[in-house]
């Protein structure tokens, strides 16, 4: 549970630094999106947001996905195995990001 409330908590914290940029931002495109997105429910903020969103927000949405797939992983008992090599992630390599999706080995 450490890792998924890790997780969770990462995926918050990007939510709320789209958020604030948007809401930085006096484009009428920008604010339209900030009232879609604080209406929206969590399991369609993601694909919204990665739609509507200009370029600039790609490293933002690509940690998004990654948090994402990570949780899904979870939700299916896959999480901690390598997407490649189906071989344990070392706890290390989640700890230092949760979302790690390949082991040492195959990250290299």
């Amino acid at each position: 549970m450490h890792h998924q409330q890790r997780l969770n908590d990462e995926i918050e914290s990007v939510k709320a630094i789209i958020l604030g940029l948007l809401s930085q931002s006096t484009h009428p495109t920008h604010q339209n999106l900030l009232c879609i997105l604080t209406r929206t429910s969590n399991e369609e903020w993601l694909d919204i947001a990665a739609q509507q969103l200009g370029t600039e927000y790609n490293p933002l949405i690509e940690r998004m996905n990654k948090l994402e797939a990570a949780i899904s992983q979870i939700d299916i008992g896959q999480y901690g195995y390598c997407c490649d090599c189906e071989e344990k992630i070392s706890a290390q390599r989640l700890e230092q990001d949760p979302a790690a999706q390949r082991c040492d080995q195959c990250a290299s």
